[in-house]
């Protein structure tokens, strides 16, 4: 974690771009691990209002991806990275994939790519997408990708595994032109009843809600819960002191703190006021949350350390944004632009930054 906080601030050689950008958890990774943003492309103006903040260094486009020309201010491009939207990747109503209309946006992302050919490219998507149509679609887009010239490795990451606090599955595809083969960041956590290191000391647990959470000043639960989630479809509750949140959803308000377990439905209480105070770190996850900003970052929020008790949660109550930026691995001098909802739709929508870290930090490693 301390490698993380001594590259803020610093820009490296390697260039980016990312598409489909949203509010940028991959581009905080790719920053973090060393590299530069030159450039970022996405639809949604409150997302790109956020990414402005945060990376004023890149240049941005809002708008459709189609309608995107690649500027001539942006040269020797190293890596193109970012997560088309997966709804081109349906097989509905029989639909093969080089067929639907929408697999459109994939197909920017490798035209993007064949322009610029970057020696890296990362692109994220759902975990589906290795299995639809029996695998079909997977051996399209590794097909698409080596008529353009790039070796493709990919696989499905639960990054619980990598010390983000949420058990959120998603498929990642790493591919290079200069014939590498690549090697994934090493695991760094694992469940409670796992070893995960057979030739070493044992891994640490997953982090959990409260691991990640329980030095803000706000009322801490016991429980976990999605209230869109019933007992046929899995377990309702998780113990916020020992597992990770459940994958977050677009919709902030579908996930709640609990003082008892939720049964039923139920509905969440309010929001509390974030009232921008910070108890006694108590792990260094805590402690990477309230790393310094960026020099660029202007009126960053001052949060105070102050001695006090926790303060114990009746009932149940909602998580604000900032709880739920945390559970994405988002540093607290991150804000986000918008509404409540699009804030909370683009924090739900990210990549997290924790994870783009270690696997940029892996891709920096090939000369």
């Amino acid at each position: 974690m301390e490698n993380i906080k001594s590259n803020y601030g610093k820009i490296g050689k390697s260039k980016c771009i990312d598409l489909f950008s949203g509010a940028g958890g991959m581009s905080l990774g790719f920053l973090m691990a060393g590299g530069n943003l030159a450039g970022a492309v996405d639809i949604d103006p409150d997302s790109i209002s956020t990414y402005r903040t945060l990376f004023p260094m890149a240049e941005t486009f809002i708008g459709d991806i189609k309608r995107w020309t690649p500027s001539d201010k942006l040269k020797n491009i190293d890596v193109i990275i970012g997560g088309p939207p997966c709804q081109g990747f349906s097989l509905a109503r029989g639909l093969r994939f080089v067929d639907d209309p929408r697999n459109h946006l994939f197909k920017e992302f490798v035209r993007i790519v064949n322009h610029y050919k970057p020696r890296w490219f990362v692109m994220e998507n759902v975990q589906g997408i290795t299995n639809i149509g029996k695998g079909a679609i997977l051996q399209q887009v590794l097909e698409d990708f080596a008529t353009i010239g790039y070796h493709v490795d990919y696989k499905v990451i639960n990054m619980a595994q990598y010390g983000v606090p949420q058990l959120r599955k998603r498929a990642i595809f790493v591919g290079n032109n200069i014939k590498e083969v690549f090697h994934w960041p090493k695991i760094t956590h694992t469940k409670p009843d796992k070893n995960g290191n057979l030739f070493g000391a044992p891994l640490p647990r997953y982090r959990s809600v409260n691991d990640s959470l329980g030095d803000l000043l706000l009322p801490v639960g016991n429980f976990f819960a999605h209230r869109a989630n019933s007992k046929m479809r899995g377990p309702r509750n998780r113990d916020a002191h020992k597992a990770p949140a459940f994958t977050l959803r677009v919709r902030g308000d579908e996930f709640a703190l609990c003082e008892k377990p939720a049964v039923s439905a139920f509905i969440p209480g309010p929001e509390p006021q974030d009232n921008h105070q910070y108890l006694k770190p108590e792990n260094e996850i805590q402690e990477f949350f309230r790393h310094k900003s960026p020099t660029w970052i202007k009126n960053s929020t001052k949060i105070k350390s102050i001695h006090s008790d926790k303060i114990p949660l009746r009932g149940t109550r909602k998580l604000t944004i900032r709880e739920s930026a945390r559970l994405q691995t988002f540093p607290d001098w991150v804000n986000f632009m918008g509404s409540k909802s699009s804030q909370a739709r683009q924090v739900g929508n990210a990549v997290p930054p924790l994870f783009a870290y270690q696997l940029f930090s892996r891709i920096f490693e090939y000369a």
